[in-house]
């Protein structure tokens, strides 16, 4: 099991102890939402092999933040145990803090994390719309992160998993009132489901009136196996602490990272691990701990711009550079467009791999701010018709396939050289593909299907 939110300092000693020997928890997220509880997460985490941190500030804290407590979260969230920024959101339930501040303060955090490549955990409450606009506003999908003990509509879980957000239920859900919110369980995506405690708050209804603890999330994992279809608690367990390993990282210790690797002459970067889509003959829904061609490609964190451009060198020593890690690129599309611009200026050629989906998180008019920037697009279209592509794709959002195909006409009406590529996957009319991409004025490109095992 995987608690991605609970507070281990806040534990009485027995509990803490209790919870550090149970051998059924695999990674514990401990989180500090001001000064003294930052201070602790990270020595806790420290401590202990098993035991990670996100630090942040709490929307309650927010008439208490001031310009110095920025700039020190900003050098603390660099310690390597710290794998998300947060706490961090609104609540109008309580409204300890103005509400205006609340915004401000939650604004320049998703700043901090988008500047660090850190997902972030929001606390919203009784701030939907405004959590949803925020998180818009401030670009917050190009870090991702988790709703944290998500107790919001059918529509706010769905747009945050459009998004890219993973939604992470508590106890709450074993509450006898909780009838709407179990309703809203059983239609999220299982890509997108996590489980927390928020210990020592909200014991789930079979200790309810106890301090809760990270061991009861048992009883989390045994309600949505209730709710999620055709789903053992060992299903969710699973599936959960995989989600979990995703979402903050957890894959990659003692293993040498790769934030660009080189082939064939070409230097492809590896700008993000994120991605929303979960193709069925994507290596990374398969098997997440593989190399390519003998390079490790997940990171434990975002890279920053600077790193990369380091790492790049001399640009025109390679054919072209290619935006093309574990994830999809473009979720982090002002990084990707600063580094783009320095490659060009510097004689370098640039190719983005993307899968299209572009348009459900930015306007049509951001694509012109790539002109001149990217010299070729490699559309993932792997589908004839919006029928296949849900099948084989999996997207999260939303007529995605319509979003495919209208990224592709318009990246060619904006003159761009544009390669549609499909995989020849078991379902997949390779044919018919290849003729809808010259329709719409792109080249074409079959890929191999790699099977893996």
């Amino acid at each position: 099991m995987v608690d991605t939110h609970c507070h281990l300092d806040l534990l009485e000693e027995e509990e803490l102890r209790q919870t550090l020997q149970d051998k059924d928890l695999e990674y514990l997220i401990t989180v500090g939402y001001d000064r003294k509880t930052i201070g602790n997460a990270l020595r806790l985490a420290e401590e202990h092999h098993h035991v990670y941190c996100a630090v942040g500030f709490h929307p309650h804290e927010a008439d208490k933040v001031g310009e110095q407590d920025f700039q020190w979260l900003k050098e603390v969230a660099r310690h390597p145990k710290v794998r998300a920024l947060g706490e961090m959101g609104l609540d109008y339930y309580k409204n300890y803090s103005d509400k205006k501040r609340q915004e401000e303060v939650f604004r320049r955090q998703i700043s901090i994390a988008r500047e660090l490549g850190l997902p972030i955990v929001v606390h919203s409450r009784e701030a939907e719309q405004d959590t949803l606009r925020i998180l818009k506003e401030e670009k917050a999908y190009e870090v991702g992160g988790v709703m944290h003990c998500f107790t919001g509509s059918y529509e706010f879980m769905r747009a945050c998993a459009d998004l890219g957000f993973y939604i992470s239920y508590s106890g709450i859900i074993t509450y006898p009132s909780a009838t709407g919110l179990r309703e809203v369980v059983k239609k999220t995506p299982t890509y997108r489901l996590l489980v927390e405690t928020d210990a020592p708050f909200l014991a789930p209804q079979p200790v309810r009136g106890k301090p809760n603890k990270p061991p009861y999330l048992r009883h989390v994992i045994e309600a949505l196996a209730q709710l999620v279809p055709n789903s053992t608690p060992q299903d969710v367990e699973r599936m959960t602490a995989e989600n979990a390993k995703l979402l903050f990282n957890l894959l990659s210790e003692r293993k040498k990272e790769s934030i660009t690797y080189r082939i064939n002459n070409r230097l492809y970067i590896n700008l993000t691990n994120k991605c929303n889509l979960h193709c069925t003959f994507c290596q990374r829904e398969r098997e997440r701990n593989f190399m390519v061609k003998g390079y490790w490609v997940w990171v434990s964190r975002d890279p920053t711009v600077e790193e990369v451009i380091k790492e790049i060198g001399d640009p025109t020593q390679y054919e072209e550079v290619v935006f093309c890690g574990y994830g999809e690129p473009t979720l982090r599309f002002s990084a990707l467009k600063e580094i783009a611009r320095w490659v060009k200026q510097k004689g370098g050629k640039v190719r983005v791999d993307t899968n299209g989906l572009m348009f459900t998180f930015l306007p049509k008019e951001s694509l012109r701010e790539l002109k001149g920037l990217v010299d070729v697009w490699s559309v993932s279209l792997n589908a004839p018709d919006p029928e296949t592509y849900q099948q084989v794709c999996k997207p999260a959002q939303q007529e995605a396939f319509k979003h495919v195909v209208e990224f592709i006409k318009e990246a060619v009406r904006e003159g761009f050289r544009v390669v549609a590529t499909a995989v020849d996957y078991e379902g997949v009319d390779m044919k018919r593909t290849e003729d809808l991409a010259r329709s719409l004025g792109a080249q074409f490109r079959g890929r191999i299907y790699e099977s893996v095992g």
